[in-house]
């Protein structure tokens, strides 16, 4: 601790020699007393230190203790722990070395109040641990103190220690989950101070480990050159004290003193108050003390607290020796202590000095205590406990009541001819009285302790020796094994306690907390460890965190709120499968094919279906999943983090397992130019003025379309009546003729002649037909202008034209408003050349020019 002040053995263990002896042999039964005369009679000699106490111990007690006996119980000992180790070593492997162990599921709102505590994962038989831990966080200041230490880096062992004792107070502090997982830490201080009293998955000691682990923080801020804090953190759980050592020699008074330091104060069970057996700890006399001049003689050591820590905590020491079973044995005597301390007393040895006034109330407090245990459990218990008994009195319309015996009392229905027999509405009366006046009672006990309380508080802050109880650590088994709990002070309100047990915290008041330190719930569970603070610094400024904690803390809470969307997204589950199957079961509204082509571009998921079953099917799915998602995007926390979301889910329900991504997008992309080139065909107003550029347009689509093989349907249906336009523009060359337009009955030829010539795309028979119209038009036109040459212009190409028309790329329209237009276009305006194709295809032979002719002529006036 910096200091060449010798550590008081009275106050607290060390990793001294004779420190580990003290605390071996005591643990076993022998007295301090007996220690330390055996080790200063044999020279400070470990090897000669066992016989001189056996020497001691039986020439005291006058019993018999010889090696053979303490060397069987060590062996007992050894044996029951290795038997706890092979029960839990399954259970501590599994629990304790996977550190990435997920944490439980969140709270569902929001942690709001602070101050209620969170519990710590048992790591196996680690329960002393999570106390000890619990214990410490409570103390803001010791709090502020460790998330405010600026650690530059966590490399070395010593930093990575501290750090992560950063993290989990962080953790304890800012977290909405229920509990935190401390394995890091405890790996932290391992791998630090291997040294620590502190095996996995064993039963170890409370008080052992908060030694050791003061221990290593204080190694730890040295390491790191915390120099400052280090001095501010023994001034927390360190105090001093001078030592006085008095013995007569030749006749004369001889004084020595000595400074000492301490912490944790070892008190024994057997003492039976903490007041007691503070004074005790603080007084030791030794009947045979060896003096400088090897004389011996008897001498008395007095402790006084010259400055006292800012907390005080105390151990009840409840292990003993019994040399009659020749084992360890746990002392499970009631043990008193008060709310509060006054230190005063134990600067000086006179109790009178004392202050009265608190003296009178820890008096009246205790009365009160003591009353309150009587009357068992909780207000709420010991109503409940009432209306079990009064049910019984309770009976229904016609119901007779059988005979029942309650405390020699005979209770039964008031029709009952026996007189000497107590009517049950009558006891019912009695009852339901006695019940109110005893919860008055207990309420108005409550009400005389809160304010006994109260007015300790208001001592308390005019005197900084006054100390505050803050923590009650609780050990529930027996010498050899247990488990460890501790009671924590709401250091919001002083009032509240809070029952850190593992995992689990509950909110109890200090009655339970006293009724249950007594031993009155169990027989082996009391008070094992005290911890009172200075009232003057119970409360503390707002902590100022570095940097790095800060974001770790934003970094907790935005975990924390995914995984709580995580969840909202993951309760959908049941709906999007039902979404999913209404999608598969989707039918095409149209039944023409040709129109259903239509209605398959204006729907993805139409057009997947038809040309990939497992694109469609993952398609189907991923949507179904991202739009019901984005229905419940203003629900979560981060709607930011959506995409992430959509991800968790697939991989949580396992609903996809092969990724069609690549074909999705070219199937999307092939969808989408096909979608677009469908919007740019003209399917209105189709004349011979404009028929030249018309056709142009199909063919430029038909033969882009035809190119993609995922669209072979839409393909050989835009072939079919790109065919059939090409027999009307025959039509239009001989409507024109008619009209004496022969400029445009050129035009639409030379246009014709060109398109019947991309074999690729044009049918054969078509080619044909078109050919022996165009043949006979040209005669006809030959006739009529009586001039020659115009045959060559209607049956042979002049010169070589433009073939394809450049289309835009437009955004996505649906195409349903286009089949009504599609069908106008089939049904009426191409009607007959549609009737003319099919004839063609049917009977794989040219049509007749005289009926074709006779069909057509109909038309050249309608």
């Amino acid at each position: 601790m910096g200091t060449n002040k010798q550590l008081n053995r009275s106050f607290k263990l060390t990793s001294t020699i004779f420190d580990q002896l003290l605390q071996q042999y005591s643990q076993i039964g022998f007295k301090k007393t007996q220690i330390l005369q055996a080790w200063q009679q044999c020279g400070y000699n470990q090897q000669t230190f066992h016989e001189e106490l056996i020497k001691i111990s039986e020439k005291e007690n006058a019993l018999i203790m010889n090696e053979e006996d303490l060397f069987n119980s060590q062996i007992q000992l050894k044996m029951q722990l290795q038997q706890i180790e092979q029960q839990d070593l399954k259970i501590a492997i599994q629990l304790s070395l996977d550190q990435n162990v997920q944490q439980k599921p969140l709270i569902t709102e929001e942690r709001i109040n602070k101050s209620t505590p969170v519990g710590l994962k048992n790591l196996g038989n680690t329960c002393y641990m999570n106390a000890m831990l619990q214990s410490l966080f409570n103390v803001l200041p010791f709090r502020k103190f460790i998330l405010e230490l600026d650690l530059k880096n966590n490399q070395s062992l010593a930093s990575n220690f501290l750090f992560q004792l950063q993290l989990l107070f962080l953790m304890l502090q800012e977290s909405n989950q229920s509990y935190i997982n401390p394995y890091n830490l405890f790996d932290a201080l391992q791998k630090f101070k291997p040294s620590a009293m502190f095996i996995r998955g064993v039963q170890n000691d409370f008080n052992e480990l908060q030694n050791s682990f003061q221990d290593a923080i204080e190694q730890a801020l040295k390491e790191e050159n915390f120099e400052q804090q280090k001095k501010q953190f023994c001034e927390m759980f360190y105090g001093e004290a001078k030592e006085i050592l008095s013995y007569k020699e030749n006749d004369k008074e001889i004084i020595k003193f000595n400074d000492t330091t301490f912490g944790s104060i070892s008190i024994e069970a057997a003492d039976k108050d903490l007041e007691k057996g503070f004074l005790n700890t603080r007084v030791l006399i030794i009947d045979e003390y060896e003096t400088e001049n090897k004389e011996k003689t008897k001498a008395k050591i007095d402790q006084n607290i010259v400055q006292a820590p800012f907390l005080i905590s105390f151990y009840i020491n409840r292990v003993y020796y019994d040399p009659k079973q020749k084992q360890v044995c746990k002392n499970n005597t009631q043990f008193n202590f008060n709310s509060s301390l006054n230190i005063n007393q134990f600067k000086t040895i006179n109790q009178g000095q004392k202050n009265l006034e608190l003296q009178k109330l820890d008096q009246e407090e205790q009365r009160i205590l003591d009353q309150l245990k009587n009357f068992g459990d909780t207000k709420e218990e010991i109503e409940e406990n009432f209306n079990k008994v009064i049910k019984l009195f309770k009976r229904n319309e016609g119901q007779i009541d059988n005979l029942v015996t309650i405390d020699g009392f005979c209770i039964c229905d008031e029709s009952t001819a026996n007189p000497n027999i107590i009517q049950s509405d009558q006891m019912l009366f009695q009852l339901e009285s006695y019940k109110e006046k005893m919860m008055k009672t207990v309420q108005l006990l409550t009400d005389q302790l809160e304010r006994i309380q109260e007015q300790k508080k208001k001592l308390l802050k005019s005197d900084q020796n006054m100390y505050l109880l803050t923590s009650v650590l609780m050990h529930d088994g027996s010498a050899n094994s247990g488990h460890y709990y501790c009671y924590v002070l709401d250091k919001k309100d002083l009032t509240t306690w809070w029952k850190c047990n593992d995992s689990t915290v509950t909110k109890v008041d200090f009655a339970q907390v006293y009724k249950d330190a007594s031993g009155s719930n169990r027989v082996n569970s009391n008070v094992s460890g005290l911890v009172y603070e200075q009232e003057q610094w119970l409360k503390v400024d707002k902590i100022q965190m570095n940097q790095t904690l800060l974001s770790m803390i934003q970094e907790d809470k935005d975990k924390q709120l995914i995984a709580q969307d995580e969840q909202k997204v993951l309760n959908r589950k049941s709906i999007i499968l039902q979404q999913i199957q209404q999608q598969k079961n989707k039918q095409l509204k149209y039944k023409d094919y040709f129109d259903r082509e239509f209605e398959r571009f204006s729907n993805f998921d139409q057009f997947l279906n038809s040309v990939n079953q497992h694109v469609y099917q993952y398609y189907i799915i991923l949507s179904t999943i991202q739009q019901d998602i984005q229905l419940i995007k203003d629900q979560l926390n981060k709607p930011q983090e959506i995409d992430h979301y959509i991800k968790y889910f697939i991989t949580q329900t396992n609903l996809i397992t092969i990724n069609y991504d690549n074909e999705l997008k070219k199937l999307k992309d092939e969808y989408l130019m096909v979608n677009s080139l469908l919007q740019q065909l003209p399917l209105k107003n189709i004349t011979n003025q404009n028929y030249s550029e018309i056709i142009r347009y199909y063919y430029t689509i038909l033969k882009t379309i035809q190119e993609i093989k995922s669209c072979s349907t839409i393909a050989n249906h835009l072939k079919k009546l790109y065919g059939v336009l090409l027999l009307k523009g025959c039509f239009f060359v001989d409507l024109s003729l008619q009209t004496n337009n022969i400029s445009t009955c050129i035009e639409i030829s030379q246009s014709l002649l060109i398109q019947i010539n991309q074999k690729e795309i044009v049918d054969q028979l078509i080619f044909q037909q078109v050919f022996t119209n165009l043949k006979l038009s040209s005669e006809q036109a030959k006739l009529i202008t009586k001039k020659p040459e115009i045959e060559d212009q209607i049956i042979k190409i002049q010169k070589k034209g433009e073939l394809l028309i450049n289309l835009k790329q437009l955004e996505f329209k649906s195409l349903e408003s286009e089949i009504p237009q599609l069908q106008r276009l089939r049904n009426d305006v191409l009607k007959l050349w549609i009737y003319q194709y099919d004839k063609i295809k049917t009977e794989q032979k040219l049509l007749n020019q005289n009926e074709r002719q006779n069909a057509e002529v109909l038309l050249y006036f309608g």
